[in-house]
């Protein structure tokens, strides 16, 4: 593994990791594809901060998540009744865009769209998979829009970076008087994925903090070994389903999916250390082994989370839904193409990014559990 660094500048960080990835356009779709996203959700006018004062934590209306708070993080599949079995853990989630208008590069905190979509979807259907291993802290931030991620002249890059400020900032109000030195969880999924990383560099790495990481589940979002695991001085790869202080990594396609966009963005940008990602192995964590490059049949799978009405509860989960399998080039493919309920978001080239938490539901929420169990065997 790559010599472990920590640049001095938070912004340095930030952009190692994510300017080559506005630039170049190509994250979930291919090339023409992109061209018609650009017009339809790029928002015409120059980045500019929604705001110049930055977001008080401290106040309980800036977070989606709390303990004792009525939030749909806290809901539990059909046929479970108990919520935080580990009620001195805590679990930081990032959640992904929901926030898809061109009237901003940010989304402004009470845009209703944007909060049904984290509050109904993503907290219900991502958040919840780990509400037994701990209690779910989840901030609301000023989000960079669908559109950032197709821009090419550098604003969506700044609004990505305005983002991450607000994940900053709630996560420094978090440990300092939320947390009281409880071991935690660091979770997201997509652009809250791709927030954690830096985070994990400037608040995480080489500090104390890192002896509390149960874990940290950065799910569908490309993660490089060397290039940004090697730049989090502490942390490494989890290798099997009990590691902890490591990072677990996966993105979902189907048995035919065509990784090129995602692998073009990894093959032309650097990591969080500055090393360029080409050449290096990208992680995958197959979620129903728990090990790098794992490969694990049906009958692995404990239980998929269908997707449900907004105001619908979850269901039970489907047991033995698919099989997944880790390939060479560091992506998880389906054992099989799974059925009707599962094409609705599903992304060009086969890609199931939006449900990367939905289809091994049962089993993150299984590890997480066994993964505070394991930390805290080791730090009796």
């Amino acid at each position: 593994m790559a010599l472990k660094s920590k640049p001095a500048g938070i912004f340095l960080a930030v952009f190692a990791g994510i300017i080559v990835l506005v630039i170049a356009g190509f994250l979930w779709v291919q090339s023409d594809p992109v061209r018609a996203l650009r017009i339809a959700f790029t928002p015409s006018d120059s980045f500019a901060p929604i705001s110049d004062q930055p977001l008080d934590y401290s106040d309980d209306a800036n977070w989606a998540a709390l303990p004792g708070m009525d939030s749909y993080a806290n809901t539990t599949p059909k046929g479970e009744v108990s919520v935080a079995v580990q009620p001195d853990v805590d679990v930081f989630f990032v959640h992904p865009t929901t926030y898809l208008s061109r009237d901003s590069w940010n989304a402004p905190l009470d845009d209703e769209n944007a909060n049904t979509g984290i509050e109904k979807r993503v907290l219900k259907l991502q958040a919840s998979a780990l509400n037994l291993a701990g209690q779910i802290y989840a901030p609301r931030y000023r989000q960079a829009t669908f559109g950032a991620f197709f821009d090419q002249e550098g604003d969506g890059l700044q609004a990505l970076i305005y983002a991450y400020q607000d994940v900053q900032s709630a996560f420094d109000q978090f440990i300092a008087e939320r947390n009281n030195n409880r071991p935690f969880i660091l979770a997201g999924h997509s652009q809250g994925s791709l927030h954690l990383l830096p985070l994990m560099q400037q608040r995480v790495a080489g500090t104390p903090l890192v002896e509390r990481m149960v874990a940290a589940y950065i799910v569908g979002w490309p993660v490089s070994v060397e290039a940004d695991l090697g730049a989090l001085e502490g942390i490494d790869a989890c290798e099997n389903s009990l590691d902890t202080q490591c990072v677990v990594s996966y993105q979902t396609f189907g048995p035919a999916g065509d990784t090129s966009g995602v692998d073009g963005y990894f093959q032309t940008t650097v990591g969080l250390g500055g090393l360029p990602r080409v050449g290096t192995k990208m992680l995958c964590t197959n979620p129903l082994t728990w090990t790098i490059d794992g490969i694990a049949g049906a009958d692995a799978n404990k239980g998929a989370q269908e997707r449900v009405g907004d105001d619908d509860p979850l269901g039970a989960p489907v047991a033995g839904f698919n099989g997944a399998q880790c390939r060479e080039n560091g992506f998880l493919y389906l054992e099989s193409e799974p059925g009707e309920p599962w094409q609705h978001f599903k992304m060009a080239g086969e890609n199931y990014h939006v449900y990367d938490y939905h289809m091994f539901y049962a089993n993150v929420r299984e590890n997480a559990v066994a993964r505070v169990a394991a930390w805290k065997a080791a730090n009796r």
